[in-house]
């Protein structure tokens, strides 16, 4: 299935290729500097050589808010933190009475394909039948309130959570005569999913936010592990699950692991600018520097600690209430993100890449952000653009960084 999806920051990289803006003709950083200046209202403005010596800086170590270019952070902070090769776990009990609980420690790609995989891995343990499906969400502490996130049908306002499927969104198709269909051949249509697509219009095709209600979430993930089991053999008896906590009674029978690494599913969270990854990676790093249940406090701890961190000695704050860049209470500097960017240097490919250049962007109402690198003939100079401002220069201001390197490799 398509399982990754845009969010509303949809930059096309192919406005800022060379030659769409007028250019003058600068001969050394002091004419550049001045033509980058005239573009900056309120913003800051980095770029550095090959080896990462400073071409040009405006306002570096003043905060703003950064979107979605915060994601370069969270991205190294997992990989620091966590490692390249790290898997994120589901954990499945038994009873006596042939119910199944099944414990969620917030994999962000627990999506159809890997429950069709569980579903194998219960065949091969010789479960054929589960009289109910139980529920425990509880090793994240509920409900998690994402600032920025405004309860929207749109999938980049998706809620957290430590049980979740499918990126919490439904890709859904309503025909002609109204009738639900679902858009992915992995995932089965299901009662949840059915009420939900009622909102589109005959004809069309659409990836919805589940719901921004952590019942309705875990309900779906009922009833999807239902629909999936019974697709490869396995009865249920009873297809209402139930949310409880593990106890004594449950025997651990599976611990299964994400079919893909960390580093594959920060293919996801850049590229396609994913708020879910973002912040499910974010409480995960929380709760595994500062114990379980993952809450929102200890990972802003962790997470702005780690920053801190990147940035000394030079004595600047910054303020990061999330990790995916939707708050416009996060704020950093272009400062903070040039370091990031030299030591992600190794994994620009990553990030999108066009024209002999990798960008992260990062874009809402009043803020123009990119982050990346670009291919001179010398090799990759990082550049960090933030505007905060009524007007986008972005493209702009890229274009000139773009023309020196050029002219300058």
């Amino acid at each position: 299935m398509i399982l990754l999806f845009k969010t509303f920051t949809s930059y096309l990289i192919c406005l800022f290729l060379i030659g769409l803006f007028p250019f003058s003709s600068f001969a050394n950083q002091d004419q550049l500097e001045a033509k980058i200046k005239q573009e900056i209202q309120n913003g800051c403005v980095f770029l550095q050589d090959e080896n990462e010596k400073t071409l040009l800086s405006v306002n570096p170590d003043q905060v703003f808010i950064p979107a979605s270019i915060i994601k370069v952070l969270t991205s190294q902070a997992a990989l620091d933190l966590l490692g390249e090769n790290y898997r994120f776990k589901t954990e499945f009990y038994q009873d006596n009475n042939e119910n199944i609980m099944i414990k969620g420690y917030g994999d962000p790609y627990l999506i159809s394909e890997e429950i069709h995989l569980i579903a194998l891995e219960f065949k091969k343990l010789g479960i054929t039948e589960i009289n109910r499906l139980y529920l425990d969400s509880s090793s994240f502490e509920g409900p998690m309130d994402i600032h920025g996130t405004n309860g929207t049908l749109n999938p980049y306002d998706a809620i957290n959570g430590a049980l979740v499927v499918n990126f919490n969104t439904l890709n859904l198709y309503k025909d002609k005569f109204g009738e639900i269909i679902s858009g992915e051949e992995a995932t089965p249509l299901t009662p949840l999913a059915t009420e939900k697509g009622l909102v589109l219009k005959p004809g069309t095709k659409d990836r919805l936010n589940l719901t921004d209600n952590p019942a309705e979430s875990l309900r779906y993930v009922g009833e999807l592990f239902a629909e999936i089991f019974i697709l490869n053999g396995i009865k249920i008896q009873n297809p209402n699950a139930l949310e409880l906590k593990v106890g004594p009674k449950w025997e651990k029978i599976l611990t299964y692991e994400n079919s893909h690494e960390l580093k594959v599913m920060l293919t996801g969270l850049l590229k396609y600018s994913n708020n879910f990854i973002a912040n499910q990676l974010y409480l995960t790093l929380g709760a595994q520097k500062k114990g379980y249940p993952a809450t929102l406090g200890k990972s802003k701890s962790v997470f702005n600690d780690y920053s801190n961190q990147l940035i000394k000695p030079s004595p600047v704050s910054f303020q990061l209430e999330e990790a995916s860049g939707i708050s416009r209470k996060d704020r950093a500097n272009c400062s903070l993100m040039m370091k990031v960017l030299n030591i992600f240097k190794n994994n620009k490919q990553l990030l999108d890449h066009k024209k002999g250049v990798y960008l992260k962007s990062g874009t809402l109402d009043g803020v123009y952000n990119y982050a990346g690198y670009i291919n001179s003939q010398k090799g990759l100079r990082s550049f960090v653009i933030i505007l905060n401002q009524p007007s986008n220069r972005r493209d702009r201001i890229l274009n000139y960084l773009i023309k020196y390197s050029q002219k300058y490799p």
